[in-house]
């Protein structure tokens, strides 16, 4: 099947996702490594379960995305399940029994190997990493590239719809060590006991972005977290939307000032692309840091002024 206008070309992407992690769970695992899988069952299986994480600003992503084009035997996931959205964070945590309930629905156990891409920029199948090791499901991995790198290797695409036929056995577990709270970032800023990765593109992140409506209104107050350092989300990828090297991605964290050897809280603008920071410290041996799900959407929000930073990163000497 052929999707026109879905999916972005590039080079051949010539790293192999068994260089990144030795953990016995696998951080990225590669397209050809899932289609080897799933060719091995021709029924869905309750060992393996892949989830497409494809999302819209419309909250059409099952009915304009998912249902136009899949990889066989994958089950939507809808990020925004059980979730009840604010102003500050209009993509919050999930209710833990509704989401429980949600994730025993899709066939899920304590012993399934649960597989997550999204058809875009990645962002939405990070997010759903995280939130499956947040509630304590360890055994998740991301697809690299996810259904663009799928598509490009020539992989087949369905509209197909699998039946779970049984439920799972899910249980959660609340990693609160994963997390963190606009309180506790208010306390970091005053101590820096963890480092403040931010995602979000330089322009943003040193808050000269122009404000259309001319005014200084917390709404349109960019910045960041005072002493954060930055890395822009798009430098983790290549044109395919597959992680860089392993080599390349120490690197920007070694431009960035990061010291890996000390605690780091990842940040974007509304807790998705944030988890890039998460995940690349996993694949290096880093599997404790955490994401702060408010991210710079709520401390602009809730903030004092004078604790919204402007300018570029300051390192230390």
């Amino acid at each position: 099947m052929r999707i026109i206008g879905l999916f972005l070309t590039s080079p051949k992407h010539f790293i192999s996702y068994q260089t990144f992690s030795t953990r016995h769970f696998q951080t990225l695992v590669s397209s050809t490594w899932l289609r080897n899988q799933l060719a091995a069952s021709r029924e869905l299986s309750s060992q393996l379960r892949v989830l497409d994480a494809s999302w819209q600003s419309n909250g059409q992503g099952y009915e304009q995305l998912y249902k136009q084009a899949h990889i066989p035997h994958a089950l939507y996931f809808d990020l925004y399940k059980c979730c009840t959205g604010t102003k500050e964070i209009p993509l919050n945590l999930p209710e833990p029994e509704c989401w429980t309930r949600y994730i025993k629905s899709l066939g899920v156990s304590s012993d399934t190997h649960v597989v997550v891409y999204d058809g875009q920029n990645m962002r939405l199948a990070l997010r759903t990493w995280w939130l499956f090791r947040l509630f304590g499901h360890e055994n998740v991995s991301v697809l690299d590239g996810g259904l663009i790198k799928w598509a490009e290797d020539g992989y087949e695409i369905t509209v197909e719809e699998p039946t779970v036929k049984k439920p799972g056995n899910f249980q959660c577990k609340l990693n609160k060590s994963l997390m963190r709270t606009f309180e506790d970032m208010q306390k970091n800023a005053k101590n820096g006991a963890e480092q403040v990765v931010d995602v979000r593109d330089s322009k943003s992140f040193e808050g000269v972005v122009g404000d259309s409506a001319g005014e200084n209104t917390p709404e349109s107050r960019n910045g960041h977290i005072p002493g954060s350092l930055n890395i822009p989300y798009k430098l983790f990828f290549n044109e395919n939307m597959t992680f860089k090297s392993k080599e390349e991605i120490e690197d920007l964290f070694e431009d960035a000032g990061v010291d890996m050897n000390k605690p780091i809280v990842s940040s974007c603008f509304l807790g998705l692309t944030g988890v890039a920071i998460n995940l690349t410290s996993h694949m290096m041996g880093k599997p404790d840091t955490a994401l702060y799900y408010g991210s710079w959407n709520e401390w602009r929000l809730r903030a004092d002024p004078e604790e919204c930073e402007t300018g570029p990163p300051r390192l230390k000497a």
